[in-house]
């Protein structure tokens, strides 16, 4: 006789589910002080290319926008990889490269020191360049996988409570580095990276043991002319895309200087230009209470048209900042941070609504890369702008205040994008800006912060703004 087996009980299933998302916060406390290391501008990294490695702004601008580039690159490399070995084995395997990567960078400034000094463009184009491109393929895999395990109905709580926590670790390792570089010297550099790398390699057995499955998405069985006939049939996606772009290319072109802008002109210490950057990683968990409501709500676009300005208004304080003035730039930063958390949100939650059925993989894909291509020619058109005033005579202070008096200008571009979107169910500007007259909800968004690894924030069930 034989016996039935039975499928596994609801029960059961919700224990593992959660069980995995236990396993994977875990994985990103660990992960976070490598994944703040790739980010682009960075402020340890920074300080290692300008102040370490002595790099021109021209050259910095190139250096930073690799891992843009390396972006463009993982639109055919991830579907090759995820769908021979899987996404979750193609994650596990990047986190490995990026440990290797970081920990050989770091035991290479602490033993050879004199090596890197010869050979620093080497070392900064190749390290931030194979570190970029492992990162963009580990961050589509990451992001696949997670899809593929996580509900949707608790996406949005699990997300931003995960992202709270490595928001926290990122702040106190941001914080640690400062204080280990009060004076910078490429031996310091070195053991913070391998100390990264150390973590990361914990994070990676993390991730492995987490109880969750391969990862396929429902779209694999679509070739990929499939996929794009379905992205051509709708035109609101594309533009969407490009507003995304264009978006990119202002924020990153103004964000991975002003760093430089505080340490060589300010003279602030390496300690003092980490406190409002970790002001704005704190704050920014804050601002997501703010946003997420209103998103909900009100839908994407009438949100992202109140932010735009609110992003200019936050640019004021570095035209006008002098070395006794530096406190305006806490303002400068919570204000932008809370703005650039809404931004990001606003812009997945657009991005999942007009994505069609069956193209997901495409959509994401060519989001990614063309983003990847504003972030990347950004910095460099922005450091070459830089380099050529200063070389024609001008001085440092007067070349960066004439740069961020060009930035808010940049805006007008993104604006008039997002004009030409419709997004279904979105209520009027005028509502989200009413609702934004909330004196509570506005102190509750003077914070700021990057905002990693969120997928989108799934809408409640009878909320207008979704379709």
């Amino acid at each position: 006789m034989k016996i039935a087996v039975q499928p596994e009980s609801p029960a059961a299933r919700r224990a593992l589910i959660r069980r995995g998302m236990i396993y994977s916060s875990w994985e990103a406390v660990l992960a976070m002080p490598v994944v703040y290391l790739w980010q682009p501008g960075n402020l340890v990294v920074a300080v290692f290319l300008s102040e370490l490695l002595e790099l021109s702004p021209a050259t910095y601008g190139a250096v930073v926008s690799l891992p843009f580039w390396t972006n463009l690159l993982q639109l055919p490399l991830v579907p090759l990889l995820s769908q021979r070995f899987g996404v979750r084995t193609v994650f596990v395997a990047t986190i490995w490269l990026h440990v290797v990567i970081w920990g050989a960078l770091g035991a290479l400034l602490m033993v050879a020191p004199d090596w890197v000094m010869a050979h620093r463009l080497t070392v900064a184009y190749g390290f931030i360049g194979v570190s970029g491109l492992v990162a963009s393929v580990m961050a589509v895999c990451w992001a696949a996988w997670m899809q593929s395990w996580v509900p949707p109905g608790v996406r949005g709580k699990y997300f931003a409570r995960r992202n709270g926590i490595a928001q926290v670790v990122t702040l106190a390792f941001l914080l640690l580095a400062g204080w280990l570089l009060a004076r910078p010297s490429l031996l310091m550099m070195g053991a913070i990276f391998f100390g990264a790398a150390l973590l990361r390699a914990l994070s990676a057995f993390t991730a492995q043991a987490t109880p969750a499955p391969e990862g396929k998405t429902a779209d694999e069985q679509q070739t990929w002319g499939e996929q794009w006939q379905s992205l051509r049939a709708q035109p609101g996606y594309f533009r969407a895309v490009f507003f995304m772009a264009s978006w990119a290319a202002v924020a990153n072109a103004a964000g991975v200087f002003q760093p430089i802008f505080m340490l060589q002109v300010l003279g602030v210490s390496v300690e003092g230009t980490s406190w409002p950057i970790a002001l704005s990683m704190l704050a920014g968990a804050l601002a997501m209470r703010l946003w997420g409501p209103l998103l909900d709500r009100f839908g994407a676009r009438p949100v992202l048209f109140c932010l735009l300005p609110m992003w200019v208004l936050a640019g004021v304080p570095w035209l006008v900042v002098t070395p006794s003035t530096a406190w305006l730039l806490n303002v400068a930063w919570a204000l932008a941070g809370a703005v650039n958390a809404g931004i990001v949100l606003g812009q997945l939650n657009l991005l999942m609504k007009l994505i069609p059925p069956g193209s997901r993989a495409l959509a994401v894909g060519f989001n990614t890369a063309l983003g990847a291509l504003g972030a990347a020619l950004a910095p460099m058109l922005a450091g070459r702008l830089l380099d050529g005033l200063m070389a024609a005579g001008w001085g440092a202070s007067e070349t960066y205040r004439l740069f961020f008096w060009i930035m808010p200008l940049g805006v007008l571009v993104p604006f008039w994008l997002l004009r030409r979107i419709q997004e279904p169910r979105a209520a009027p500007v005028e509502h989200v800006l009413g609702a934004l007259r909330n004196v509570r909800m506005l102190g509750a968004a003077l914070g700021l912060g990057f905002l990693a690894q969120v997928l989108w924030i799934p809408l409640r069930r009878g909320k207008r703004g979704e379709s």
